[in-house]
């Protein structure tokens, strides 16, 4: 790379055109950081995916990473690092906590012995031609982390998910003077969280859910389950010491919740006395009233514990009438039917739901748009970079940006897989670079290949039609009538006409094939297929997988 034209490169994997995925390289003269590497959750188009990651495949490159940096732990930031570390070996950098979650994620995957690496605010760290600052920030995890990261073309500051929390306590709220002393240095460009870009105001501390859960405390008679994510370790922390001035003992059901509350506790970021924590096994000898339970499931994702409650599967927890549960989150982009679903299995059930639409259970960890352009006031940088989030927040980001002084030449807009050449001199992309997605399979972890997803969508859309036909072996002619079994494509009782002409239309396909081609059951399966393709196209206008067996005898 010729660093005299293209100067500092940046380079987005992932997190600039959906929400989640983020993962950026920072590159100059083939020296390379890696900040976040963050998973995006499947939707419903992507049967029997657990969740995507970014192809890493540009690490493979030509270059050195010289380290990882993550800036917060939520998943959409470190679920994905270990296939970053596949893809390229490097030091791992992060805050405590966020390295003890990390930490956790790893050994899910299998990885050990991982060079994981604390990064503490105020203290510089030094990483090739890179000198990393990390920054307090404010956001719904403690511990998270905004980055001065300088270059030789100047700073670069990125703002990882933040709001400015100034109503948080002291250690937790964003270091404001930090940021303002950077603004007064220089800053070449901000690298600025884009998620709440459409929110008018600016974003409350997690002070503001405490009278909501007051409320609900007061007026349950039974269990309070509490679901939020499980890394929200200072609304865990406000909801559990209310809960144990009412008496009650707290538990935490589901692997991600309890792995997360563990790391917390050990690390002393969360803190309960081990005599006040119930566990999973007492909870249906525990009084219902003595309790609240944190569980996972607030995405109304169908294998958590949250959505086995409401279906009532639960092999430990059920709930009913005078219990209530609390979804403390906002709904992913992406996942309102799941959630809208969630809530109606839990309300037959007989309790009580609360959630974001009707209470104040939930504040975002995202600064609305006076964050965001306060962020502006205090960095002042030459360009801004908006990230973190689907196109329209970036764009509407864009233009507050400019609605708030910037000019229209110094915001760029990009999205992943653009290379975007930055320098005092100016800005312009270069190229693109491989930013594809991997999806992992729901029970291996295994990445899903595109033909089988699009295998999975066929089925899913318009079901399989399995055609058997038995011939006489040497001939090839058919022996019988030909049986057509379908799964998700008509109801074989309902529409037996339609079927009785497909299998007509089996037989004259064989009785079509030349004699010479009769004997190759190949060939014969081939025909087969491409008929019923056609004929079911035809007559219904819909395209099932068709799957042709052909018995000899």
């Amino acid at each position: 790379m010729d660093e005299a034209t293209d100067g500092l490169r940046l380079i987005p994997l992932g997190g600039l055109g959906e929400f989640g995925l983020n993962a950026l390289v920072m590159e100059w003269s083939g020296h390379r950081l890696l900040i976040d590497a963050g998973i995006l959750f499947a939707g419903a188009d992507q049967p029997g995916v657990d969740c995507i990651v970014p192809d890493y495949a540009y690490l493979q490159t030509p270059g050195t990473l010289h380290g990882m940096l993550l800036t917060h732990g939520h998943e959409d930031h470190i679920g994905s690092l270990a296939f970053a570390l596949q893809a390229c070996p490097a030091p791992v950098y992060g805050s405590r906590l966020t390295l003890g979650f990390a930490r956790r994620r790893l050994r899910d995957r299998g990885v050990t012995g991982a060079d994981l690496r604390t990064l503490v605010p105020g203290q510089p760290v030094e990483l090739g031609p890179f000198r990393i600052h990390p920054i307090r920030v404010a956001h719904s995890v403690i511990d998270s982390l905004a980055l001065a990261i300088e270059t030789p073309a100047g700073t670069v500051m990125v703002s990882g998910d933040f709001k400015l929390g100034l109503d948080e306590p002291e250690e937790q709220r964003t270091d404001v003077e930090a940021l303002a002393a950077w603004g007064d240095r220089g800053v070449l460009a901000l690298l600025s969280d884009s998620t709440n870009a459409e929110v008018e105001g600016t974003t409350p501390g997690e002070g503001a859910v405490v009278p909501a859960f007051e409320e609900a405390l007061a007026r349950t008679r039974g269990k309070l389950l509490v679901s939020c994510f499980a890394t929200s370790v200072p609304r865990i922390q406000r909801v559990a010491d209310l809960a144990r001035r009412q008496g009650r003992r707290v538990g935490f059901v589901g692997r991600r919740m309890a792995d997360n509350a563990e790391v917390a506790r050990e690390l002393g970021a969360l803190r309960l006395p081990e005599g006040e924590l119930v566990p999973l096994y007492a909870v249906a000898d525990a009084d219902p009233a003595k309790l609240c339970l944190f569980v996972s499931g607030s995405q109304g994702e169908p294998l958590s514990a949250l959505a086995a409650i409401a279906r009532g599967e639960h092999p430990e927890i059920g709930v009913g009438p005078g219990d209530t549960v609390v979804l403390s989150a906002r709904a992913i982009p992406g996942n309102e039917r799941a959630v809208s679903r969630l809530i109606s299995n839990l309300l037959r059930t007989g309790c009580e739901v609360i959630h974001p639409g009707v209470a104040k259970v939930h504040v975002s960890g995202h600064g609305s748009r006076e964050d965001a352009v306060e962020l502006l006031r205090l960095v002042r940088p030459k360009y801004l970079v908006p990230v973190h989030g689907e196109y329209r927040m970036l764009a509407r980001h864009a233009r507050l940006a400019a609605e708030a002084g910037l000019g229209a030449e110094r915001v760029l807009l990009i999205e992943d897989g653009e290379v975007l050449a930055i320098s005092a001199d100016g800005a312009r992309r270069v190229g693109r670079v491989e930013a594809g997605r991997v999806p992992l399979d729901r029970a291996s972890g295994d990445e899903v290949e595109d033909i089988v997803l699009r295998d999975r969508r066929a089925l899913a859309a318009d079901g399989i039609v399995v055609p058997i036909v038995v011939v006489e072996r040497g001939s090839g002619r058919a022996c019988g009538v030909p049986q057509i079994v379908t799964r998700g494509f008509v109801d074989d009782g309902q529409r037996p006409e339609l079927l009785a002409e497909a299998s007509r239309a089996l037989l004259s396909a064989v009785d079509a094939h030349p004699a010479d081609e009769r004997g190759d059951a190949a060939l014969v399966r081939e025909r087969l297929r491409q008929e019923m393709k056609r004929f079911f196209r035809r007559r219904t206008q819909r395209r099932p997988m068709v799957i042709p067996v052909v018995m000899e005898i």
